[in-house]
């Protein structure tokens, strides 16, 4: 149970943040308002980083985490995927960042698991 609100409130803290970034147009927000949601956003990535680091693991746990961490891969590069080709194709301007992270995430997937293939 403790587990399952721990999801809530992060659920809860991006919602919310999402939902205050969509009320306010980014190019009259203030300095104070942009610090607070980019702190939030810090604590939750560390949040959410965390999510599923527990102490007792059993063969579920693990199965658990692994299709859990597929799931947000591939859908984290479906998303900078689409965004990529709707700023190429519709606003004709690439947005640097939406393509460091596709090839980040896909990196970081080839090089852990030709390290994890030759460890031993």
């Amino acid at each position: 149970m403790k587990i399952i609100t721990y999801y809530l409130l992060l659920l809860i803290l991006i919602a919310l943040t999402g939902g205050y970034l969509l009320r306010e147009p980014m190019d009259s927000m203030s300095m104070s308002a942009m610090l607070s949601v980019s702190a939030v956003l810090v604590i939750y990535t560390i949040g959410i980083s965390l999510v599923g680091e527990t102490n007792n693991i059993d063969e579920r746990d693990i199965n658990h985490r692994n299709i859990s961490n597929r799931t947000a891969l591939i859908a984290g590069t479906i998303i900078f995927s689409i965004g990529l080709i709707y700023q190429m194709f519709i606003t004709h301007n690439l947005d640097w960042w939406l393509l460091a992270g596709l090839i980040v995430i896909n990196l970081t997937k080839i090089v852990s698991l030709i390290y994890l293939n030759y460890r031993k």
